[in-house]
């Protein structure tokens, strides 16, 4: 494989600087105006926001159960000690 160095670099090269890529020389064309906006069709107004954490009732935590699974994994290791 005589010249394998050079078409090893000939090859890298144009991977790196692809033909074809050259710079414009022409002006680009003029863009299209974008076409106007439409009038707006009688459009409601939205509902103002309602926070969560305003809510007029307060929550209850005894009425409420928490799900924290790492605690009933641990009553049952302490169910299991026991027995």
């Amino acid at each position: 494989m005589p010249y394998l160095i050079g078409r090893l670099v000939t090859w890298v090269s144009l991977l790196l600087n692809p033909r074809g890529t050259h710079r414009r020389t022409r002006p680009r064309p003029p863009a299209h105006p974008a076409p106007p906006c439409p009038a707006a069709i009688s459009a409601l107004p939205l509902p103002s926001h309602r926070s969560p954490y305003g809510l007029p009732t307060v929550l209850d935590g005894t009425e409420t159960a928490a799900v924290r699974p790492y605690l009933l994994t641990r009553a049952l290791y302490e169910l299991q000690a026991a027995a």
